[in-house]
């Protein structure tokens, strides 16, 4: 197991071994959960789900390169709801067949079900959604580069224009320019999202898109972990992981007041530690967790750095 601890008072994250890649299987699933949440596809309304903003209330600013929104694909939100409620005392909202979910009585992510389908157990996952400032100059992009346009660009119903992608090395996302606005930016709440990490087995060629992508600056090093900076805030991470047979993806990270109890709680809940809680160079911890249906989530205690440590 790759050390985890990384230089500076910075959100370090964990990484994940052993782990099948599944390909065109997962793509497939996205893409009809995205068919689910769009209600809108080729002009044409249907009956499909009504999502929220990712901001409320609405910001009016954009902050292209930061991730805003995440959404599980689960085949049981029902069992999803319980484990994510009990473990982060998240709470649950329905809008027809979307759920969205809450932290302390605000919208910080949703869930989405998928059909089960025994040639694809492994389908579930947090999709992170990341701000650009012009979704269709994406897509090109993300298609010259040798990346895929799995659904998209088209319109989301209150949130924006989204489109559905994976990066040239195969890590799926959502593009969104959002109708609102973005949240703004401020110390992530306990039990919230506290970061976002792509796990590449080519953190250069990585490096090299997402600059492209969000105009990001960079901290770190190639051969182990990079922090992806913008607008003078630390947007993201890329760990390397020397590993060509596993998926390329991106994780979230929430952030908990103690990662020991949290990784219990969660195997109590029937989920799974794949990373025992660890310390970090900063004075906290991280650990990685599988939820029951098998959807990644990071566990990290974290302290925001004084002004006199930013200096």
């Amino acid at each position: 197991m790759m050390e985890l601890d990384n230089p500076g008072n910075k959100p370090v994250t964990a990484d994940d071994r052993g782990l099948p890649r599944y390909g065109r299987y997962i793509a497939i699933g996205l893409i009809l959960a995205m068919f689910l949440l769009t209600g809108c596809a080729a002009g044409k309304k249907s009956s499909s789900m009504v999502l929220t903003p990712v901001t409320d209330p609405p910001t009016g600013i954009h902050h292209q390169g930061k991730f805003v929104w995440n959404d599980l694909l689960t085949n049981d939100v029902d069992a999803a709801k319980e484990f994510y409620g009990q473990l982060f005392g998240w709470t649950f909202a329905q809008l027809g067949r979307y759920t969205v979910v809450q932290n302390n009585g605000r919208n910080i992510g949703g869930m989405v079900e998928l059909k089960t389908d025994p040639d694809n157990p492994s389908a579930a996952r947090w999709l992170c959604t990341l701000s650009v400032d012009d979704v269709d100059e994406a897509v090109t992009l993300f298609i010259a580069e040798g990346g895929t346009v799995n659904e998209g660009p088209l319109e989301l119903l209150n949130r924006g224009k989204g489109a559905l992608v994976r990066d040239p090395l195969g890590a799926q996302l959502v593009l969104l320019h959002a109708k609102d606005g973005d949240p703004e930016d401020e110390e992530p709440a306990m039990m919230s999202w506290l970061w976002h990490e792509l796990w590449s087995n080519n953190a250069e060629a990585s490096l090299a898109f997402y600059q492209k992508l969000a105009g990001y600056d960079f901290e770190g090093d190639v051969s182990d972990y990079l922090v992806l900076t913008r607008e003078d805030q630390w947007r993201a991470g890329i760990r390397y992981l020397d590993e060509s047979d596993l998926e390329m993806r991106w994780v979230p990270v929430v952030r908990v007041a103690d990662t020991e109890a949290v990784a219990d709680k969660s195997l109590q809940l029937g989920g799974e530690v794949r990373v025992a809680p660890r310390p970090t160079e900063s004075g906290g911890s991280v650990a990685l967790l599988i939820d029951p249906s098998g959807a990644r989530v990071i566990i990290q205690s974290w302290t925001a750095p004084t002004p006199e440590q930013e200096n």
